[in-house]
């Protein structure tokens, strides 16, 4: 099994092309990473910023480079000890011209040699109808009037082109096309007399190749003055007769609408509510073949170590489908999963991969430097501020039942179809439920399923599952009793009829079960992911994918049990603490942590902010609920003090019209409303006049927070470390990581700035400089002591690989008057032993003390050994020797930074 030690996530893109990486592998390998974890870089949709829009997954996009390239770099890479893992994107593809299996679905309908290759009508019956083609500006025939439609020749076919989309026209309407010219020549006939014998074809593969000698000869014959000139006068016969246009357009393998529609009508699974992004069949083994076809033969080839599978929650069966994958790679591949696990869900023990992507450890880490205590506290201010208790779970449902009913309503639909077609509630028993409550009921389960989704894959679902399912219907049955005819027939087709043996049944059910818990993940997503944690803000910090704004702090033994249940499960799933989809840059969550420890300090300093700007929140009208939310975000996101600004005004500007966005409270569709959005702008505009006396009280906070903020930020970058797990870096979060949600976080990382730094910090190194984490600490703003102390870590986990991957984690008893404050612990791997320890919440003992963090007393503070312990001990960090006698004092330990790291060797 390949092991990562080490990931480097890189986002590749047209500015960020494989040209780029080439020239940072020195670096990557001086930092200690082992394996650059790419983005997708399949063909995607031009200029696409991310990848997950492919349109061609067996293919490199030339706007990131070649083949050739990339094997280039791959050698380049084993010549430098250095692996890839690949993130591949098998859930869905763009619904885009360039997307060549899509268009041909829609030239050829079921007789594309495509059909099942996207979830559609065409490939499973839980779809209806045709195809739908959400991006009309108006009704069509409307549309068509405005000129907004033509029918053109491009790219050797006919095509409709709206809205900047160029949809193709099946064959059989090229007859219409042609013979709207007018009085026919021979060339013509001929054509004509072809396309009719085109259409009795009824087997795809020749369908296929009678079509494409068509299309190539009727590209050949365009070449030809006279025939040219009369399929384009064609052309222009019925781009000028709205009533022809109309015909055609509406007589297609696709529908033409427009996008509100597909709020409640939806003919294919897109990603999450995204009409751009149509969901493939993986399921189906020769899509899979299709879709893995490029990525098998780099992994076989060794250029690719292992891959990151991208939403493995939106396909029909991800046990099947990783099993698939695992036989498809083979043993040595490295797999592991985008996975969101709520609260203490466990990842599936039976899936053959190495673990998730590392939202959960992000969870944890940042749960752990939240201080617990002051929960309360912020909740309090924050119901006062909004001026409701409504609770937290009961906000969720709202969110999740709005999206389900305003923007899924369609998928809703089909569920709710489907469930009738697969006859699993008798007609007498469905004709007595009253009418709509089978469709809620359906809807209900999906709003409160907790979790993402389930996984069973057989019917009866298996005694834990159906529990879950068994519990998630009485509770339904307590808010709404009115349902309690809909819960029954729901109750008796999930649970209790396939107790009976039918075959025949059980399989109908479980394709019904499969389906519903393909469609809780997406909704999970938008009702919270992508709406509550825009709109829930008494605490931004846990506002975070993986995360969750209900948790509030997590102690420091069930930090312990954690990581010793992840190495015995999942020694190398990936420890993240930012991915290019979190809400906020990890250093903003470690700053934003601060303020949990000084509760009272904090709310009052957010009252005499409203204080101060009372005059712009009278003049804008602003929601408090966004006040504070802005104050939170700039606390945890501004530049750390005496550094570059970063364009942060125009940036925050930028952020908040998104997160309006998301929030969906003062939207009009996906728009702001303008009025609101320029009383947004006032405010934030408002906030940086530095003549204000806001902003001299703000600088003065945020310069005392950024500052404890860093050693909850180096603390973390301990733990990702030297926990159980694979650390990952976040291009460019080796230092300061102080980015909002995307397109934020993807701005450009001055490489040549961290690559000059770390040659001159080595140099100092190898010139046996004694004071270079003293100089970091004293310049700690400027990131470089983040850079460096990666580096120190990563190389240990290199050279020490066995220790990190295979060693005990020991959770260490801490003592005396602060032991509250400190978390340790032991890796130990036969005779070599690593002992962490890093401070909690120390911002308290700094408040307390009146003292900065290396000047704390920490008095009789210790950590104590386990029997068998080593007696003697390096300081790595301060390079120095220690002596134990089983206990380790903390004041000694955290004299030269504010986290310790100790090695017997």
């Amino acid at each position: 099994m390949y092991n990562p030690v080490a990931t480097y996530r890189f986002q590749f893109n047209t500015d960020f092309p494989l040209s780029k990486l080439d020239t940072l592998i020195p670096y990557l390998q001086k930092l200690g990473i082992r394996t650059v974890y790419a983005s997708p870089i399949f063909e995607a949709t031009p200029g696409s910023t991310h990848g997950y829009d492919g349109v061609d997954p067996n293919r490199i996009s030339p706007e990131i480079g070649t083949e050739d390239q990339l094997r280039t770099i791959s050698q380049q890479l084993k010549e430098s000890g250095m692996g890839w893992l690949q993130d591949i994107v098998p859930n869905h593809m763009a619904y885009h011209p360039n997307n060549q299996w899509l268009m041909d679905v829609f030239e050829k309908g079921d007789l594309s040699r495509y059909a099942n290759y996207f979830d559609t009508a065409l490939a499973s019956p839980f779809f209806q109808g045709r195809i739908m083609a959400a991006f009309l500006p108006a009704p069509l025939s409307e549309t068509i009037a405005n000129g907004d439609m033509v029918l053109a020749y491009d790219q050797d076919r006919l095509v409709l082109q709206v809205s900047g989309n160029s949809m193709p026209l099946k064959p059989i309407s090229y007859e219409r096309v042609l013979r709207a010219g007018g009085k026919t020549d021979d060339i013509i006939v001929v054509l004509l007399d072809e396309l009719n014998q085109i259409h009795h074809i009824d087997e795809p593969a020749t369908y296929a190749e009678a079509w494409h000698e068509f299309r190539q000869q009727m590209t050949a014959l365009m070449r030809n003055k006279e025939v040219g000139s009369y399929i384009q006068k064609a052309i222009d016969a019925v781009n000028s007769d709205s009533a022809l246009l109309e015909e055609i357009a509406d007589s297609q393998h696709y529908r033409f609408c427009m996008e509100p529609e597909s709020h409640q009508i939806m003919s294919y699974r897109r990603f999450f509510t995204i009409n751009g992004l149509i969901c493939l069949s993986t399921q189906e083994e020769n899509v899979f073949m299709a879709v893995h076809q490029l990525t098998n033969r780099l992994v076989q080839e060794g250029v690719f170590q292992g891959v990151r599978v991208d939403h493995v929650d939106g396909l029909y069966d991800p046990k099947q489908y990783l099993e698939r994958l695992r036989a498809l790679l083979g043993p040595e591949a490295y797999i592991s999963v985008e996975k969101i696990l709520q609260g203490d869900e466990p990842l599936p023990t039976d899936w053959p991969i190495e673990g998730t992507s590392g939202y959960d450890f992000l969870a944890h880490v940042n749960n752990l430097l939240t201080d617990s205590t002051n929960e309360s506290t912020f909740r309090n201010f924050y119901q006062g501020l909004i001026e409701t208790d409504t609770d937290l779970r009961t906000r969720i449902s709202y969110r999740k039942a709005y999206m389900l009913y305003q923007r899924m309503g369609g998928e809703l639909e089909n569920l709710y179809q489907y469930f009738i077609a697969q006859q699993l509630v008798d007609d007498d028993a469905l004709a007595a439920i009253q009418t709509g409550n089978m469709k809620v009921a359906i809807g209900e389960l999906l709003i409160q399923c907790p979790v993402y989704r389930y996984y069973a894959n057989e019917m009866p679902l298996p005694a834990d599952e159906a529990g879950i399912v068994a519990g998630l219907i009485a509770g339904i049955r307590d808010t709404k009793p009115e349902l309690n005819d809909a819960l029954d027939a729901l109750e008796a087709a999930l649970l209790i009829r396939p107790q009976e043996g039918d075959a025949a049944y059980n399989t109908r059910a479980l394709k019904f079960y499969q389906r519903l818990m393909q469609f809780t993940s997406p909704l999970m997503a938008k009702g919270v992911e992508d709406t509550l944690l825009y709109t829930y803000n008494c605490f931004v910090g846990h506002n975070e994918v993986g995360d969750s704004p209900e948790r509030f702090g997590l102690s420091t033994d069930t930090f312990h049990q954690i990581m010793q249940d992840r190495l015995a499960n999942w020694p190398l799933a990936q420890s993240t603490t930012a991915t290019h989809d979190t809400k906020r840059g990890e250093d903003v969550r470690a700053r934003l942590n601060v303020v949990t420890e000084l509760a009272d300090e904090w709310l009052q300093e957010v009252r005499v902010w409203q204080d101060l700007n009372a005059d712009l929140h009278a003049e804008t009208r602003l929601d408090k609920n966004d006040e504070y939310f802005i104050y939170q975000n700039l606390l945890g996101a501004y530049p750390m003090p005496k550094q570059d600004e970063d364009n942060f005004p125009n940036r925050m500007l930028e952020y908040m019209k998104k997160s309006l966005q998301e929030a969906k409270r003062h939207t009009t569709g996906h728009d702001v409303e303008p009025d609101y959005f320029e009383a947004v702008s006032t405010f934030v505009n408002g906030i940086f006049d530095a003549e204000r006396p806001f902003w001299t009280r703000f600088q003065r906070f945020h310069r005392s927070v950024a500052d404890l903020g860093i050693t909850n930020s180096l603390a973390q970058l301990v733990l990702k470390c030297t926990c159980p797990g694979v650390p990952d870096v976040y291009r460019g979060g080796e230092s300061w990581d102080l980015s909002l949600v995307d397109p934020d976080n993807r701005r450009p990382v001055d490489f040549d700035r961290l690559c000059r730094d770390l040659d001159e910090l080595i140099a100092r190194q190898e010139g046996g400089d004694q004071e270079i984490w003293a100089d970091l600490w004293s310049q700690r703003w400027d990131g470089r002591i983040k850079q460096w102390l990666t580096r120190f870590l990563l190389q240990e986990r290199d050279e020490h690989a066995d220790i990190f991957t295979k060693g005990e984690y020991l959770p260490l008893t801490v003592e005396g008057t602060y032991r509250e404050h400190v978390l340790a612990f032991a890796r130990r791997y036969e005779s070599s032993w690593y002992v962490v320890a890093i401070p909690l919440h120390a911002a308290q003992l700094c408040q307390q003390q009146g003292k900065t963090i290396m000047e704390l007393d920490w008095q009789d503070t210790r950590l104590v050994l386990p029997d068998g312990a080593p007696t003697q001990w390096t300081r790595c960090l301060a390079e120095s020797r220690i002596d134990s006698t089983g206990a380790l004092p903390i004041k000694t330990l955290l004299d030269t930074l504010p986290v310790a790291l100790l090695t017997n060797r």
